[in-house]
């Protein structure tokens, strides 16, 4: 009498090899995952540093140097002022990598050969366009508004325009440090009858300041 053997299932020969493969494969797969990217290379394309939204703060300090006053019939005259100081708090907020929009408020001082003091406060919208060279980053910008000045008694209001340049060292991605060279062109303008309209000038001032940058 014959007895009745169960049928066994037979495995497909290429489903083993599938199996074998994988199971090489899999830890070389992981180890390329677990790699480190690679540096990148001179060429390869650049990250931008700062996005829609990101802004500074930028405190300035230094020294102003009155130049010479230009208008009226004396044509150009030496400032009379001795060496100044000065001082900005600036803020700016990116539109994108290279360019910013803000604004800033600081004073001066300087004195005459008699010791009256003369004090401008600038009030000025600003624009920064940044050219860089990692670590460090050449902001150009252009300030324009108004100028409250204070000489003895005498007070008045007048525009002003400061374009300047800076050199900035980035110690981490959030604190710089450089140095800030800006030109102060101050009309101080009269339309008569008193003070007559001749008597309208140009003030003419250079700033170099030490700035500490602050982004958040």
């Amino acid at each position: 009498m014959f007895t009745l053997i169960p049928k066994q299932r037979f495995v497909p020969r290429w489903t083993v090899l599938l199996a074998a493969a994988a199971l090489v494969a899999a830890p070389v797969v992981a180890q390329q995952q677990e790699e480190p990217a690679t540096p990148a290379q001179p060429g390869d394309e650049f990250v931008p540093t700062y996005g829609l939204g990101d802004q500074l703060l930028s405190l300035n300090l230094g020294m102003l140097f009155p130049l010479f006053y230009t208008g009226g019939s004396d044509g150009l005259q030496d400032a009379n002022l001795t060496l100044g100081g000065t001082g900005h708090l600036m803020w700016s907020s990116f539109l994108s990598n290279n360019l910013a929009v803000g604004g800033e408020f600081g004073g001066m001082f300087a004195f005459t050969p008699n010791r009256n003091t003369l004090f401008m406060i600038p009030l000025a919208a600003r624009v920064s366009y940044f050219l860089r060279s990692y670590p460090f980053e050449f902001p150009l910008t252009l300030s324009a508004g108004m100028n409250f000045s204070r000489f003895r008694d005498n007070f008045k209001v007048d525009p002003i325009v400061i374009p300047g340049a800076g050199f900035y060292w980035n110690y981490n991605t959030e604190w710089a440090f450089g140095l800030d060279l800006r030109y102060w062109w101050v009309p101080q303008i009269y339309s008569g009858p008193e003070p007559p309209s001749e008597d309208t000038r140009f003030g003419n001032f250079l700033a170099s300041t030490f700035s500490v940058l602050y982004r958040f």
